[in-house]
């Protein structure tokens, strides 16, 4: 750019508080240069991440450096629980007097498939109510709140805020996987994050690894995720403890459920290792594919199964180690659940706000 159009690109920025002047830089022979960055006391945005077992959602200032507030919700039906996000948020707002105004806006992650543009949730499976379809999400926030909001896929925002902000950022390729009910997956490749035709997060799931397996949800049989999931961890628990397999705890087997397998996993309970170690080895399995196909430099292998878990983790990616065609150096880094923990897609839905605008 010429420098006359550097300062009517940046004007807008700097008319709006969204860049300041951070310092002055090195001269090169002539004046010396003034240096921008990111207002952190600008406006704040709004990252809220709808899941199938929860809904969270953050606020935060541009360079995601301080988050003011952060909430739990549980899910429910899509009136019940958009209205009670919404309901908290501008409770919380007020608690700490900011106004709607200041907000730049919203970001929403869920599950797919989505209309991203049009801002719809479509047919996700496995949620708490069967009602969570065709939702217009982004326009009934927007309705509500009278912000601009935007929507995609949470494993999206996850892999976007972890190479924009966290430990990605010095990756061009690198992949994010969050699993939990089901496996969402996020790809950024050469700096650039692809999108699936329909706004999908889980073909990985979907991998078939035996033709002759169970069935599964989507119709097919031996997908990924009728082993690797938190479902089907506690199926598989729960059918052999009821037929006769011990296990340490009191609870009954109908009560049991991943966190406690889990747990009991960790402390060396005979059934639990068994259930989970076998699960996480078939996850490195097709990890071991995945990887070989897109060759990603860091892998973030994150959500309930590897929070709850160092040996799924630890089983997971030693059976993908043991099986990469690469080798020692050119094998991926992996790294148990990236930065931003349980906050990487809330938090990425907000990194996706201020891409979405300067796009526009």
């Amino acid at each position: 750019m010429t420098l006359s159009t550097l300062q009517r690109s940046i004007k807008p920025l700097i008319d709006n508080e969204l860049i300041i002047e951070s310092a002055i830089g090195e001269s090169t022979g002539g004046r010396r240069p003034a240096l921008y960055d990111i207002n952190p006391e600008g406006p704040y945005i709004v990252g809220i991440d709808i899941s199938r077992s929860y809904t969270r959602f953050v606020i935060t200032n541009l360079n995601l450096s301080t988050i003011y507030a952060e909430k739990a919700l549980p899910i429910s039906s899509p009136q019940q629980t958009i209205t009670a996000i919404c309901d908290t948020l501008k409770e919380t707002l007020n608690d700490l007097s900011i106004s709607k105004s200041d907000i730049l806006g919203i970001g929403v992650g869920t599950v797919g498939p989505l209309d991203r543009e049009k801002g719809i949730i479509l047919n996700p499976t496995n949620f708490a109510s069967k009602e969570w379809v065709n939702i217009p999400i982004k326009d009934i926030i927007e309705r509500d709140l009278g912000i601009p909001t935007f929507i995609d896929n949470g494993a999206n925002s996850a892999v976007l805020v972890e190479h924009l902000f966290g430990i990605g950022k010095k990756y061009g390729n690198m992949s994010y996987f969050n699993c939990g009910m089901g496996i969402r997956t996020g790809v950024i490749s050469s700096d650039k994050l692809i999108r699936t035709s329909s706004d999908s997060e889980d073909s990985f799931g979907h991998m078939i690894i035996d033709m002759d397996g169970e069935k599964c949800s989507c119709g097919n049989y031996g997908c990924v995720e009728c082993y690797c999931s938190t479902l089907q961890i506690i199926r598989k628990f729960r059918s052999k403890a009821k037929a006769g397999r011990s296990f340490a705890s009191s609870k009954p087997p109908e009560e049991i459920d991943y966190i406690d397998i889990c747990n009991m996993a960790e402390k060396g309970d005979e059934l639990s290792r068994e259930i989970m170690t076998d699960s996480a080895a078939i996850f490195g399995l097709a990890l071991t594919n995945y990887i070989n196909i897109l060759k990603p430099e860091l892998v973030i292998l994150s959500g309930p199964l590897f929070r709850y878990s160092q040996l799924y983790y630890d089983v997971a990616t030693s059976a993908a180690n043991k099986r990469l065609r690469f080798k020692d150096k050119d094998n991926p880094v992996f790294r148990r659940g990236g930065k931003f923990q349980i906050n990487s897609i809330s938090l990425g839905a907000a990194a996706m706000v201020f891409e979405e605008l300067l796009n526009q």
